[in-house]
């Protein structure tokens, strides 16, 4: 990508959601890497916001942070659940590499649910102040977010792979979305679910402001049944919203919960150069198209 074509895309911070309604669909891959590519690539700035309490993206990151800080000591002094009690998400802040910096995630992330309930009210859908209630409560974290980003070129999300409060209000805060999926059957049912389920009702009963960026396969091999569930996925989503970058099933993505997210040694190079570079430039296009 020519930096004629960098310079058509504004100077702002862009929230972008990672999310499907199955795990397995490599979401926490992507969110690992496209930041380390956008970084690479472009210089730009990326937080990761762990919002799964699983935090498998948090541990992936705690690993990549000692190869870049290898003579500090990293001590998580406040969890996640904790800044989002307090109402500041600042100093959680924790760099990774180079223009990549994260929050991390903790178990007691599953309380995030009881907080908003105890802090707006609990609602029930037939309640008939439902919808004003968890526009407030969704409301409240996107001003967390809002209050951090303006030091980043792109925020991203890892979410839990289910429909909760927290996918929500994690999508009610994002300027955009991108749906991953697994070039399986059933993975592909959880990228129609997310988008019909969560999405859609978000889009028709919030003052949401998000676009739906694209919908990317991951972890393709040449099987047949994966060639017929990218076909599906075309027809179902319309083929120009599939990206044309498609994440093939490589080791080195695979050893990244183990070995971190670099891009030294051949593997890892071979990975982001021929893999996630180009998906990392197609995203850019994408949101320029959009925006312009």
């Amino acid at each position: 990508m020519e930096k004629q074509e960098i310079s058509r895309l504004s100077k702002r911070p862009r929230v972008i959601n990672i999310g499907n309604e199955k795990g397995g669909v490599g979401k926490t891959s992507l969110t690992r890497l496209l930041p380390a590519a956008l970084a690479n690539l472009f210089g730009f700035k990326s937080l990761i916001v762990d919002m799964d309490p699983q935090a498998n993206t948090t541990k992936s990151l705690y690993v990549t942070r000692n190869i870049y800080h290898e003579d500090e000591v990293t001590v998580f002094e406040n969890t996640l659940m904790n800044g989002i009690a307090r109402g500041d998400l600042s100093d959680l802040i924790l760099n990774v590499m180079p223009n990549v910096d994260f929050i991390p995630s903790a178990y007691d992330l599953k309380s995030f649910p009881t907080f908003l309930s105890k802090k707006f009210g609990l609602v029930d859908e037939s309640d008939p102040d439902y919808f004003q209630v968890k526009e407030q409560q969704y409301a409240y974290f996107k001003q967390l977010i809002d209050d951090i980003k303006g030091d980043y070129d792109f925020v991203f999300f890892d979410t839990p792979p289910t429909s909760s409060d927290i996918t929500e209000a994690v999508s009610y805060s994002s300027d955009y979305i991108l749906i991953a999926f697994q070039t399986q059957s059933d993975s592909l049912d959880g990228a129609r679910n997310f988008l019909e389920q969560t999405l859609i009702p978000l889009s028709d009963n919030f003052n949401t402001e998000f676009e739906i960026i694209g919908i990317l396969p991951n972890q393709m091999t040449k099987g047949s049944i994966e060639s017929a569930t990218l076909n599906d996925a075309h027809e179902l989503f319309g083929s120009e919203n599939v990206f044309e970058n498609i994440v093939p099933f490589t080791k080195a993505i695979q050893n990244i919960p183990r070995n971190g997210v670099t891009l030294r040694g051949y593997w890892n190079s071979k990975m982001f150069n021929e893999s996630i570079n180009p998906i990392a430039e197609e995203l850019i296009n994408r949101i320029i198209i959009v925006e312009e």
